[in-house]
């Protein structure tokens, strides 16, 4: 067990050591790959607070949600406000 967390350990460094020349020469590093990566996913998503609660959804969801006429959004991402209401809720729109 031992010296499988020094194995670990000595991977990691020189991994990290690897980032820190890859950085100072300007290149790209698997962390600014990451960030770029999660920052993508997480575009496009807004937090609504209604009360104590408070939820994580896509922009096109709320607007659909809030019932604002979007130019072929529905056409194009291939919902509807009644699909995604039900998707939150389960239950069918008012």
């Amino acid at each position: 067990m031992v010296m499988a967390m020094k194995a670990l350990t000595k991977a990691f460094l020189m991994w990290q050591e690897e980032q820190a020349r890859l950085d100072a020469l300007g290149k790209e590093t698997t962390w600014e790959m990451y960030r770029r990566k999660l920052k993508m996913l997480n575009r496009n998503k807004l937090i609504v607070f209604v009360e104590s609660y408070f939820g994580i959804f896509l922009s096109h969801e709320v607007i659909m949600l809030v019932d604002v006429p979007v130019h072929k959004t529905a056409q194009e991402l291939r919902v509807t406000r009644t699909s995604i209401y039900t998707k939150y809720t389960g239950l069918s729109p008012p």
